[in-house]
């Protein structure tokens, strides 16, 4: 495999972007042109913009800000800003959104939103009354950016661990803070993914934890992460290395692989969880009393070919949801005391053909079971004495985001939320049944009563009928005359689920019409509707889009110049799929932070993470699926191409913000077309509160309707 090509000199670069930098409020900074060629497999990929890749590369840095202002400037000279901008903040300001609710030892303990300000930790006590733990705002009152990411409570309730992003790059320093007075003590874990928190041991004396590598010569810090073991009050120096890639014969692990240790109140068992950016998961068992010991011996029950995509442990008993042969899932159970191997495992509840069985909860009294039916959530208690399994009572339909149990308390403490009815937090117990604890959401105002919600079918290009969920103004009947919106994702089995969002229905609100696409490759229809949108077949989650777009024109809801598509980081490669192979079917697109050049995922941070959802490109196999998909090799001059927003998080550790400079330079390059970059410097994948939300909304919208036409 060869390289040609020296590309664009560092001095040729400074040449040719410093002077546009001065006058980037009204011209876009031309991208240099490189003339790097790889020669890989037998095929010639030219590479044009390859100058634009690396980490704290400055050229690229500059030419992306100067795209920035200059894309600020053009949506800033839109009418129609200043009114999304009133709206979307109104509807910011008018809610308040508790999130990451857990109840431990008789607390409460969330995080609450409120516009224009990062989410505050709280605690609701027994009596009632609420606590600030630790309110971020107040952190980044002094200067630079704080936000709260996850969280981890003790037992007994009486010690937090809070992950805090101080960079809006999504990588954290745990705090631990006691909950009874608000003071932080002594320990804190630096270099923590903003995702990973602690699992604390039964007594809360102690905490494993999953951690990145050090700092070094290492360009992806996603790379050789560890799972490691930490004494409450004793030095970080001292804490022991559990998991990391080559440390342990009996349990391999990856580079690219995420390892955690997990442990259970109420289990002599500890668990290895070992996965990344991928549906399946690897799970190891250890006896609780061996974790210490040096090189203990792993007892590996399941790999990634088993299927397996969530496990749960009560005691001796394991449970794993596999979709091997049952694409809806079926859950198996093990007895760790009798025979601690997959292939004496039982099936507890055998695959159902209208649910999907999507998570489990371990709870004294009972597991309860969640099943995803038509997009929606519900749960089964199934008691542990073989007793009747029975449907816990919903107070209406729609999607369950979290649930939350205690393997020392009765039942199970979820949310619950619709398209239009913001999320409630809900309490089972099968002594009082359902009960409202006051602590999820409220609306700015009633959109039930004015969006209607339609479940349709659209006909994808093999004539596979994909689900669509319309929201439409209410009695809206199609004129012609709308803006449309689709809405798709389309990556690790992840389906689309009814979600309450008032900036995304103020677009509906103003006349328009909202569309999500339950395109192939999510989990909509079970592990098969995955699996048929997956790395080769990644394209037919493209054609899925595109029937949804002709959805919306042949059934009178738009003309093609006014539909328009959004997609956001794995979501890139349809989007960017959809532009580069169909864009005379649509008017506009927005992609949010997307993976728009996977040819080069092995020298992307966070990239060999993706190699399970799409192909590793160091094989000839994986490297022509990944130039098939590949949205920026696909872009060619001679074709009319739609208006694009590139929106970019500048702190962005997930998918490096090269994709879409690579991708928008392409698009420039190959026509006349409407390229606008939207860039964030306080943000990474995603912003953190409802006013960046609503801002971010506001350019969007404005994006549109400039676009497209209002």
């Amino acid at each position: 495999m060869k390289r040609s090509g020296l590309g664009v000199s560092f001095f040729a670069l400074a040449l040719a972007v410093s002077p546009l930098l001065a006058a980037a409020e009204t011209t876009a900074p031309v991208a240099p042109r490189g003339n790097v060629v790889d020669h890989l497999y037998g095929k010639d990929i030219p590479d044009p913009y390859r100058w634009m890749e690396g980490q704290d590369n400055k050229a690229f840095q500059d030419w992306l800000k100067a795209q920035g202002v200059v894309g600020r400037a053009w949506l800033d000279s839109a009418p129609t800003l200043a009114g999304w901008r009133t709206r979307l903040t109104a509807a910011s300001a008018g809610s308040t959104t508790n999130r990451m609710q857990h109840r431990v030892a008789g607390r409460l303990f969330f995080l609450r939103l409120e516009q224009g300000k990062q989410g505050v930790l709280m605690q609701r006590k027994p009596d009632g009354s609420e606590m600030v733990l630790l309110d971020p705002n107040a952190v980044a009152a002094t200067g630079g950016h704080a936000s709260v990411t996850n969280y981890s409570v003790s037992a007994d309730g009486l010690t937090i661990a809070v992950n805090v992003d101080h960079g809006g790059n999504e990588i954290t320093t745990i705090e631990f803070y006691n909950t009874d007075t608000g003071a932080r003590l002594p320990d804190q874990l630096d270099n923590i993914w903003g995702e990973f928190s602690v699992d604390w041991t039964p007594d809360g004396k102690a905490v494993t934890y999953t951690q990145m590598a050090p700092a070094g010569d290492q360009v992806d810090q996603m790379l050789n992460m560890r799972a490691r073991y930490h004494v409450m009050g004793t030095p970080v120096t001292q804490d022991k290395t559990l998991l990391v890639s080559g440390g342990n014969p009996t349990i391999a692990i990856a580079p690219q692989e995420f390892p955690g240790v997990g442990v259970s109140a109420d289990s002599d068992w500890v668990t290895a969880i070992i996965g990344g950016a991928r549906a399946q998961i690897r799970t190891c068992i250890l006896p609780r009393a061996k974790l210490l010991a040096a090189n203990p011996t792993w007892n590996c029950l399941i790999n990634y070919d088993d299927e397996v995509q969530g496990v749960n442990l009560k005691g001796h008993t394991f449970y794993a949801i596999s979709k091997k042969g049952a694409p809806n899932g079926k859950l198996l159970t093990i007895d760790l005391a009798v025979s601690p191997t997959l292939d004496k495992a039982r099936v507890l509840l055998p695959q159902s053909d209208a649910d999907v069985l999507t998570g489990t909860n371990v709870a004294r009294d009972a597991l309860y079971v969640r099943y995803m039916h038509n997009g929606e959530d519900v749960f089964v208690r199934a008691p542990y004495d073989g007793g009747a399994m029975k449907a816990v009572p919903l107070p209406y339909h729609g999607a369950a985001y979290l649930t939350d149990s205690d393997p020392m308390v009765d039942g199970l403490v979820f949310t619950l939320q619709s398209w239009t009815q913001p999320r409630k937090l809900f309490a089972y117990d099968p002594a009082r049944g359902l009960s409202d604890l006051n602590l999820g959401a409220n609306s700015p105002k009633d959109y039930a009563a004015a969006i209607d919600i339609l479940n349709v079918e659209a006909k994808s290009a093999d004539g596979t009928l994909v689900p669509v969920t319309i929201l439409q103004p209410k009695g809206y009947k199609p004129d012609g005359k709308v803006l449309s919106l689709l809405d798709a994702y389309g990556g690790y089995g992840q389906a689309t689920q009814p979600f309450f969002d008032p900036m995304t229905l103020e677009w509906v609100m103003a006349g328009h019409v909202y569309a999500f696409v339950s395109v192939r490759g999510g989990g909509e229809k079970g592990d098969a509707w995955r699996l048929a949108g997956k790395s080769a077949l990644k394209y037919k989650g493209v054609e899925d889009l595109i029937g949804a777009a002709d959805y919306m024109v042949s059934h009178g809801y738009s003309r093609k110049d006014h539909v328009a598509i959004y997609g956001a980081s794995m979501g890139g490669l349809i989007m960017g799929g959809a532009v580069a192979h169909y864009p005379d079917r649509f008017g506009a697109a927005i992609i949010h932070a997307g993976i728009l050049n996977p040819t080069r995922l092995a020298v992307m941070p966070n990239g060999p993470n993706q190699f399970a959802e799409t192909a590793d490109p160091g094989t000839a196999d994986g490297f022509t699926i990944l130039t098939n998909m590949d949205p920026y090799l696909a872009i060619k001059p001679g074709k009319t191409w739609p208006a694009v927003m590139l929106d970019v998080g500048l702190n962005d550790n997930r998918v490096t913000p090269w994709n879409s400079g690579k991708f928008g330079a392409a698009l420039m390059a190959a026509g006349d077309t409407k390229v606008v970059y939207r860039t964030d410097a306080d943000s990474g994948h995603f912003g953190t509160s409802l006013s960046q939300a609503a801002a971010e909304k506001a350019d969007h919208y404005t994006f549109l309707e400039k676009a497209m036409g209002n």
